[in-house]
């Protein structure tokens, strides 16, 4: 089955619509914090990144630049650029051998999925052999590929690129199974919740206009308004276990991790999905509960560096 790279680097989405950014160089507050102990001393830098984008987002800002030249490590979700990495998400990503995935849905809407999928460049065969939590969102990839937004062109993918080119470590907030638990958790009606509302989102013609929602977020530097988008906007109740799992609980165990991190000592650039960040359970909100200042970048106009 043509189960592409492409396909597979958008598996670590931590959240797979999170994806949409703006203007790199626009003015104003950016997606970028700086994360301070309570006596004030600069310990870290956040970053929201997407994971797939456009030419437009970069070159990235130069504040952004210019925190994870200064910082000693790189830190990720994940290291996409591993092979590893990408061999373990490939074989988690099908279905056992001999399982077809239109025996675990409801027989309506296997019609719907096949049409949503051979809109994307997916064929029938292939759906069949794929776990519900890939074909979410090799459909959602798919789909921001058809208004522009590539994998290729992922800022996480980037920042590795940059790391490695000048030796800077990378280390990783998690493990390839833990993104792998949180993907593919949530319990069956949270996945097909997911699942459906992927092919509902195709079958809409409304994706354009709800991604340029989330590209308005990012640019704005806009956690809150960002969180609010993907838990009230796109998602059905039914799917708040698979946010629990995504997003919530992540949050908290990647809080964890920097923090035993920190106590190392360093100062490392830390580049998250940005649909981490907002909300009562996201990463500023875990962090500032933890004694940690955090402030926020902004960008000058033009003029008023």
């Amino acid at each position: 089955m043509s189960m592409s790279m492409r396909g597979l680097l958008n598996a670590l989405t931590g959240v797979w619509l999170l994806l949409w950014a703006g203007l790199a160089t626009a003015a104003g507050p950016l997606f970028l914090w700086e994360l301070r102990d309570a006596g004030g001393g600069l310990r870290a830098w956040l970053y929201g990144t997407i994971h797939v984008c456009d030419a437009a987002c970069f070159p990235l800002p130069d504040e952004v630049r210019a925190a994870l030249s200064t910082a000693d490590s790189l830190a990720l979700e994940l290291d996409l650029s591993d092979p590893a990495v990408m061999q373990r998400l490939g074989e988690a990503a099908l279905l056992p051998a001999g399982g077809r995935l239109q025996t675990q849905l409801p027989a309506a809407l296997w019609p719907r999925l096949v049409l949503a999928a051979t809109r994307m460049g997916l064929p029938a065969e292939a759906v069949q052999r794929l776990q519900p939590w890939m074909l979410s969102t090799l459909l959602t990839v798919r789909l921001a590929d058809t208004v522009g937004f590539r994998t290729d062109q992922g800022v996480d993918l980037w920042l590795a690129g940059v790391a490695k080119a000048s030796k800077k470590p990378l280390w990783a907030l998690e493990t390839v199974e833990r993104q792998i638990a949180a993907l593919s958790g949530g319990g069956d009606a949270a996945q097909l919740a997911a699942l459906t509302e992927a092919v509902e989102l195709i079958e809409s013609g409304e994706a354009r206009a709800y991604f340029q929602r989330m590209l308005a977020a990012w640019r704005a530097g806009d956690a809150a308004a960002l969180d609010h988008l993907l838990r009230e906007e796109l998602s059905s109740e039914a799917m708040a276990p698979l946010f629990v799992e995504m997003l919530d609980r992540r949050n908290r165990e990647m809080a964890d991790t920097l923090i035993q991190h920190l106590g190392k000592g360093g100062r490392p650039f830390v580049a998250v999905g940005a649909g981490h960040f907002g909300g009562a359970s996201g990463l500023l909100a875990e962090l500032t509960g933890r004694g940690y200042r955090l402030r926020q970048v902004v960008a000058p106009a033009a003029g008023n560096d």
